[in-house]
């Protein structure tokens, strides 16, 4: 997924605008020329041998690409109204998923991705963040940012904002949750007024400031903004929580959404859904740029970070990303089957944070 500071968004996109966070998915690419048995065979083979971890761990793979194979062959199969409309595709499906159940519950993973190595998840990489923290809090989420978003300011924010209905069913202590919507131009403007917090601003490095473009993203997500956090100059970390204003998703799908939009909707069902998701669980998320890449804390040049995610901002232990892969793609695996690893990784011929890209492993 590629970033861009201050995109210039169609101003006809409309996006819903509250806060969070986001995942993003590897990319893999299958020919549209191939015909329908010759892809779904090949979908398959590409299943067989990749969740073969042996294999995936010696071949060196920059990135992991056959969760997005199923997803792009689940996307092919089914319709909008989740019809079969391709038989012979619906059925490669239901082998794709029968071969993974039956070789993962004979595997034993060590803790690897295809071309990178899964970093401890406890103790998390923030957990040195522990002891500088006011009260030595294992926790960092909004309330506890030492400076926060004035209150006041946010409101003024929301009354620019269409209100979006909630789905029924959400925890009692979220009745206080609010979503708006507005179009893309509008949104970018609010995201960095709102994030832009005087006391905190001035500690984040120039690169990571700004509003960033989530170009190419297969989840429902568009914006995000990292400048309202907390960064450790002497561990090259920052850490962003859950807060107002840091993330908006689509209020419907774009026009070249990644795997043909399978996993946006036309309406803001699947904004939100992803939007909660994120939400509910505050998660923080954290880029170390000194164990990624340039070891050196006195003249690191911030061109790579690793990226972790912790439930509701916690700083001793990081989550898992690969249990999403089961939820989001419907595999009948447990939850701990996969791996995660990500990293933020600044474009080529980009040194001012202009570009990025947020690989998924």
């Amino acid at each position: 997924m590629a970033s861009a500071s201050l995109a210039a968004l169609a101003p006809r996109l409309a996006l819903l605008a509250a806060v969070v966070a986001a995942v993003v998915a590897a990319s893999s690419c299958i020919d549209e020329s191939c015909s329908a048995e010759g892809d779904a065979s090949g979908l398959l083979q590409l299943a067989r041998d990749r969740i073969d971890a042996t294999a995936l761990q010696g071949r060196g793979k920059s990135e992991s690409t056959f969760p997005m194979a199923l997803a792009q062959l689940q996307q092919r199969a089914v319709d909008s109204r989740g019809e079969h409309v391709h038989p012979e595709l619906a059925s490669k499906r239901q082998e794709f998923t029968q071969v993974l159940a039956q070789t993962v519950s004979n595997q034993s993973w060590d803790g690897s991705c295809p071309g990178f190595q899964v970093h401890p998840l406890v103790p998390a990489q923030t957990a040195p963040l522990v002891p500088i923290q006011p009260g030595n809090l294992k926790y960092l989420w909004w309330g506890d940012m030492p400076t926060q978003q004035p209150f006041e300011q946010l409101q003024e924010l929301n009354k620019n904002l269409t209100p979006v209905e909630l789905p029924d069913g959400l925890p009692k202590n979220f009745a206080r949750l609010r979503m708006g919507q507005t179009d893309a131009k509008t949104a970018i403007d609010m995201m960095y007024k709102a994030t832009k917090v005087d006391g905190n601003f001035d500690k984040i490095p120039k690169k990571l400031r700004g509003v960033m473009w989530m170009k190419g993203n297969a989840i429902p997500e568009v914006l995000a903004v990292l400048q309202y956090g907390m960064w450790s100059d002497r561990q090259k970390t920052l850490v962003v929580p859950t807060a107002p204003f840091n993330w908006a998703w689509p209020a419907g799908k774009p026009k070249d959404a990644p795997f043909g939009g399978g996993m946006y909707c036309e309406d803001q069902s699947c904004g939100i859904t992803t939007s909660l998701v994120q939400t509910i669980l505050a998660r923080s998320f954290s880029f170390d740029f000194l164990e990624a890449g340039d070891k050196s804390t006195t003249n690191n040049k911030m061109k790579k970070a690793y990226m972790q995610t912790g439930t509701f901002g916690n700083l001793t232990e990081a989550e898992n990303l690969g249990k999403l892969i089961p939820g989001i793609l419907n595999l009948p695996v447990p939850s701990d089957t996969f791996n995660g690893a990500f990293t933020l990784e600044e474009e080529p011929g980009s040194n001012d944070g202009r570009a990025w890209k947020r690989t998924c492993y």
